[in-house]
């Protein structure tokens, strides 16, 4: 799938929808259900008002960033996401904050480096409307919100790499825990 600057925002991400299996506005209009999923992995998922308001913005960030779909493409745009600027809203927050420590363990100089990008970037989430959006070019969007020069990290992101990742693990271990201390209180 190439997509080139000039192309809308609207035909890149048609053309990636088409080339990922997904249905036209990919799946966020079906009433109860909705594809997730990288490659052939399809997995359906309640189709929350929240996630119809986000993923049209997280998949033209795939579009937008180069980070490819699939899983690895998933920890990079979480973790460029988080660095870049606050998710709409606390559901989308935890539910993409788990891929953080997923990407810290499998490909933790790529996560890291998306990480550094996005501190030097925006998210979509608070600009214009999704459909305004989609009528500019990919290039005019890549120019608004990735770093136009290059960018190294800072001992600063380093820390905030590190918070982030010890967040991730704690969102995933609380549940754990909490049933570990229930089962050791009913004991």
């Amino acid at each position: 799938m190439k997509i080139s600057s000039d192309m809308t925002l609207k035909e890149a991400r048609d053309l990636f929808y088409k080339a990922h299996g997904f249905p036209e506005d990919g799946g966020i209009s079906k009433d109860k259900w909705s594809p997730i999923g990288c490659r052939d992995l399809k997995v359906y998922l309640p189709n929350f008002e929240w996630r119809k308001k986000a993923i049209p913005y997280h998949d033209l960030h795939h579009i937008l960033t180069g980070y490819p779909f699939c899983p690895t493409g998933e920890f990079q745009i979480a973790a460029w996401e988080f660095s870049a600027g606050k998710y709409p809203n606390i559901f989308t927050t935890l539910f993409c904050i788990p891929l953080v420590s997923i990407g810290a363990l499998l490909i933790p100089k790529k996560q890291f480096l998306a990480f550094v990008r996005g501190t030097k970037s925006q998210t979509l989430y608070e600009k214009q409307s999704y459909e305004d959006l989609l009528n500019k070019t990919v290039g005019e969007i890549r120019d608004e919100i990735l770093p136009k020069e290059a960018y190294s990290a800072s001992f600063g992101d380093y820390l905030n790499y590190i918070k982030l990742v010890l967040l991730s693990f704690s969102v995933i271990i609380t549940p754990f825990l909490l049933i570990f201390l229930i089962y050791q209180g009913i004991k």
